[in-house]
């Protein structure tokens, strides 16, 4: 019975967290590619397993030790009817109203079962397994248990993602959920045997008591709330890198590892001090926001959260309770962390306009600290050494966060800077001196993303700025074409709707945007939609969904700015998407690609469907220059012909698409590998 409750504990775990990228990554492009769809769907996952583990605490108090196996086994049974895992295409949402429900929805009718079974499986099998072997901790199988989760998360990015297309996936996973159910199927048959005979021997150790759940609650939600909100502030602030989201998680994991492997982990001797300068580090990185940059910013949140959790998670183990109470406490911990979870992913966006979440969870984390340090049991618990001179530093650090915290809530309400928040994550609204000094400018960001800018002066309101000047590959395309008849021309991304600046007279400009509050900062903080001359239309939802629907439509000029925040909705960027494109381009028409990224080098991917579907390209990358409020600049025009492109002023400012020594590579619905294009 030891090896196959080993086994099934490691395997089960494996799986529970390699299901979570898998199904992100399935359903990502629904959504437009937000970082918030993987705060939705940890969530979702939280809240299962807090349903799992409920199940198993149910069953281990209600039922006799047989009636458990019985139900496990049926339960398992009715799980691997759902196979395999993958959503349909029926499964996507039509609109774009309501994602975190829509996402909530896909989830239930996909992974569900599986997940929660899974997620039973741990606690019944560790509770069988202390029954069996009464003396022997299950706890080291715990430890196992988050082994599995750990290894399960990471080499999903190296190991599954750049070898095997989403379907492959998901047929892989239930083949491998199917070979876990016969295992645990063994343990099971193992426990039969024993359980009942077993059950006799001893009684249980004392009930916890209301402050120590309280205190497994606290922890638990701390470091879920730790974990969540390092990774939107990470994700949203210093990189939006949908691969960064495996990072904090990866770590929130080791620490589980570590604290419950053994105790020579964690001693509060090492971790208090250390828990005292990285509480700071990460008030002043939080404050920065994308000013802490991504070689700096990563590091720092990351071991900020490592250390945080340690604390966290080594005072759970350090209270963790006989094996008679064990399904209690996995039970008590899945509530603090879906208590956690829906702080940051629920309660959060409605409070606030920016990530002030994270001070709230840095702050708990240092109260429980201080808490911890006047604890009478102290000096018996994690290690039992005390480090006296932490009781003013912690105090000080708890004050610090307190401060920088309101400090920051009221210098955003006084800066004459508007923030919204959303699913889709933070837009700014900033007023700013204009680089070049010459009067004010209004500008428009994501995260540490721009997304358009415009002089307020009625002179040069009316000039195209940011990645969108005359220079530009854009502003070249449509420059060429400004002698044309009236031009037709879709745009997938609004952003401050600065390219709405070159429409003529008899243009029709139709945006697609999948964020309604980037519509609304258009309309009312900007004013080149309402300046340009060109007829202006706008389509709410995801623009591949509407393009498709769309059957009538022909665009002389389709142009994509969906791809410059580094959070791209890949499935505007796959073979099938494009074959969609050009069925809406008129015979002799551009697509224009506006790939300016920090992180990420697209032109591979491009150069790799326009060899798949045998169509032209041609680069044009333009410098940044303040004089007329130009950022850096990176379009790839892609038409059906290559005369089409080679009108004597795109000829002169782009250049064949430049690969260097990477290999096109070829995305399609079914497959994609974010990794390969990182830079």
């Amino acid at each position: 019975m030891k090896l196959a409750s080993a086994v099934a504990v490691f395997l089960g775990a494996f799986l529970l967290f390699q299901v979570q990228p898998v199904i992100a990554k399935a359903i990502l492009p629904w959504f437009g590619g937000a970082p918030a769809v993987w705060t939705t769907c940890m969530l979702f996952f939280q809240a299962a397993l807090l349903a799992g583990y409920a199940y198993a605490h149910a069953s281990t108090a209600k039922l006799a030790p047989r009636r458990q196996v019985v139900l496990h086994v049926l339960a398992l049974v009715a799980a691997l009817a759902t196979l395999p895992i993958l959503p349909d295409a029926a499964s996507r949402p039509g609109d774009s109203s309501s994602p975190a429900l829509a996402i909530v929805a896909v989830l239930a009718s996909t992974i569900a079962l599986p997940y929660f079974v899974l997620a039973g499986s741990g606690p019944l099998l560790q509770s069988w397994f202390a029954r069996a072997n009464p003396g022997t901790s299950p706890y080291r199988l715990y430890a196992l248990s988050n082994a599995g989760s750990l290894l399960g998360l990471v080499s999903y990015p190296f190991a599954i993602e750049p070898w095997l297309s989403t379907r492959a996936q998901a047929w892989l996973w239930s083949g491998a959920f199917g070979a876990f159910a016969v295992v645990c199927a063994l343990a099971a048959r193992g426990a039969w045997s024993s359980v009942d005979v077993v059950a006799e021997r001893g009684s249980a150790g004392p009930a916890p008591s209301r402050k120590q759940r309280s205190l497994w609650l606290a922890l638990s939600a701390t470091a879920s709330a730790l974990l969540l909100a390092v990774t939107n502030q990470m994700c949203q602030e210093v990189a939006v890198v949908p691969l960064l989201w495996v990072l904090p998680l990866a770590l929130y994991l080791l620490t589980f590892v570590l604290c419950f492997e053994s105790e020579r982990w964690y001693s509060r001797s090492w971790n208090l001090p250390v828990l005292i300068l990285s509480l700071t580090v990460l008030t002043q990185a939080a404050a920065l926001g994308a000013k802490v940059g991504i070689w700096y910013g990563v590091p720092i949140f990351s071991l900020g959260l490592f250390v945080c959790c340690m604390f966290c998670h080594g005072e759970l183990a350090a209270r963790r309770p006989s094996a008679e109470h064990l399904t209690s406490f996995y039970l008590t911990l899945a509530t603090g962390g879906v208590l956690g979870g829906a702080f940051v992913a629920v309660v959060a966006p409605r409070l606030f306009s920016g990530f002030d979440e994270l001070y709230l969870a840095l702050l708990a984390c240092g109260v429980l600290a201080l808490a911890f340090v006047y604890e009478p049991r102290a000096q018996r618990l994690a290690n039992r050494r005390l480090w006296h001179p932490t009781l003013p530093a912690l105090i000080a650090v708890v004050l610090i966060i307190g401060a920088v915290f309101t400090l920051r809530m009221l210098a955003r309400s006084q800066a004459g800077s508007i923030e919204t928040r959303n699913f889709f994550g933070i837009l700014r609204v900033q007023e700013l001196p204009a680089p070049d000094g010459s009067g004010a400018m209004r500008y428009l960001t994501h995260g540490g993303t721009r997304h358009g800018q415009q002089y307020q002066d009625d002179a040069r309101r009316r000039e195209p700025t940011t990645y969108y000047g005359k220079p530009s590959g854009i502003g070249v395309l449509l420059g060429e074409l400004a002698s044309a008849p009236p031009l037709h021309v879709g745009l997938v991304g609004l952003g401050a709707g600065v390219i709405a600046a070159f429409g003529r007279p008899g243009d029709v400009y139709r945006y697609y945007e999948i964020n309604p509050s980037v519509v609304a900062i258009a309309q009312r903080d900007f004013t080149f939609l309402a300046d340009s001359s060109a007829t202006i239309e706008l389509v709410d939802g995801d623009a591949r969904l509407a393009l498709a629907r769309e059957t009538d439509r022909r665009f002389d000029v389709l142009v994509l700015d969906a791809f410059s925040s580094d959070a791209i909705p890949l499935h505007l960027l796959t073979v099938q998407a494009f074959e969609l494109y050009l069925a809406r381009l008129a015979p002799d028409g551009v697509l224009a690609l506006h790939l300016t990224s920090r992180h990420l080098d697209l032109g591979p991917v491009v150069a790799g469907i326009a060899g798949e579907l045998g169509l032209a390209t041609l680069e044009i990358a333009t410098p940044a220059d303040d004089e007329h409020a130009l950022l850096d600049a990176r379009w790839i025009l892609v038409a059906r012909e290559r005369e089409r492109l080679a009108r004597p002023r795109l000829a002169a400012a782009g250049n064949a698409l430049d690969l260097g020594d990477e290999r096109p590579r070829v995305f399609t619905d079914d497959y994609s590998n974010l990794f390969a294009v990182l830079k």
